[in-house]
């Protein structure tokens, strides 16, 4: 089972006795190997696979835009278009399995029952697990959730470099990757796309798991994004295909948002407006056990995400008026 080295665990201890940060030792412990597993990402063989860095551990290690622990690494794969289905299944398929031996010969443990491949392979979900040298942390798992996804980024992306929490607290060198990352405004609308699909799909049963309480961690990305970013443009004009690439991966298993992606988008947000209680439990949950940077409360979070969201869906075709009866600060 994957552990960190004794010389890793003396700087992480050294680190928290000398007061250079307030975090606790489990989540430097998870960072330095969140950085260890996308230093072999980025370095296994690809066989034509593009790689995109995204979602939350992007914005945070990539972007600088969120203080947050963000457990989970996200890519995008980008794979030629001339392929048949079914060369593109095969090479999806080699490329998690690729990948799968490169963190068992880290040592992590890759348990075969919790691997997930969906949609001829271009959902791939692993689960990497870790032996931790320190106390727990209630809301800090031991494992490494990497999810892998073919579809392509709709916006340019950037490099970015990317270190360790704790090389950066000892400025010593450590790791160091160079790593293809997708853009701030792209992510911004997939944090608002992601949270309105996700809980729709969820209200309506049609989750094949158990509704993720923590999705409530969009509302706080989004308001570290517009607040984080001056001139922050919104990518209305590429929203649309955005949402049309969910509704095709996920026609099978949530139909109805195909049929009406607008509509069940829209009731989220009625809820989110109208009936907010439910998500303030779970923002303050969410703040309480993983945000390390300065306290959002929930009536900001929510007011950033609304106005974010309205402008987003009203630049769809055939999408109504935005609603009222919200103020949200204006970029």
């Amino acid at each position: 089972m994957k552990i960190i080295t004794a010389h890793e665990h003396e700087l992480i201890n050294a680190v928290i006795g000398e007061g250079l940060t307030t975090l606790a030792e489990a989540v430097i412990e998870k960072d330095l190997l969140l950085t260890e597993v996308l230093q072999a990402i980025n370095a296994t063989e690809r066989e034509g696979v593009g790689l995109i860095f995204c979602g939350g551990t992007c914005l945070s290690k990539a972007h600088g835009l969120i203080n947050r622990m963000s457990e989970d690494i996200d890519f995008k794969l980008i794979v030629p278009q001339d392929m048949s289905g079914s060369a593109r299944r095969r090479m999806l398929s080699r490329h998690s399995k690729r990948l799968t031996r490169d963190f068992e010969k880290l040592g992590f443990h890759v348990p075969v029952d919790q691997i997930a491949a969906r949609d001829e392979n271009s959902y791939v979900c692993l689960n990497l697990h870790y032996k931790s040298r320190f106390p727990p942390v209630a809301s800090l798992r031991t494992e490494i959730k990497v999810e892998l996804n073919a579809l392509p980024p709709v916006l340019p992306t950037l490099p970015l470099r990317i270190r360790s929490m704790l090389s950066t607290l000892t400025q010593e060198s450590g790791l160091d990757v160079l790593i293809e990352c997708i853009g701030v405004e792209e992510t911004l609308a997939e944090k608002v796309l992601s949270f309105l699909r996700r809980t729709a799909e969820a209200r309506l049963g049609r989750s094949r798991e158990k509704y993720d309480d923590r999705l409530v961690r969009h509302l706080y990305d989004v308001r570290a994004i517009v607040c984080g970013r001056d001139g922050l443009k919104l990518p209305c004009e590429h929203f649309a295909a955005m949402v049309a690439g969910d509704a095709a991966q996920y026609r099978k298993q949530y139909p109805e948002f195909e049929q009406d992606p607008i509509g069940q988008m829209r009731s989220v947000m009625e809820a989110l407006m109208n009936d907010p209680e439910a998500f303030e439990r779970d923002y303050f949950q969410f703040v309480d056990e993983l945000v390390f940077g300065a306290p959002v409360p929930f009536g900001e979070a929510r007011s950033v995400f609304i106005d974010v969201a309205e402008r987003l869906l009203s630049s769809l075709p055939g999408s109504d008026p935005p609603g009222k009866g919200h103020d949200g600060p204006k970029m």
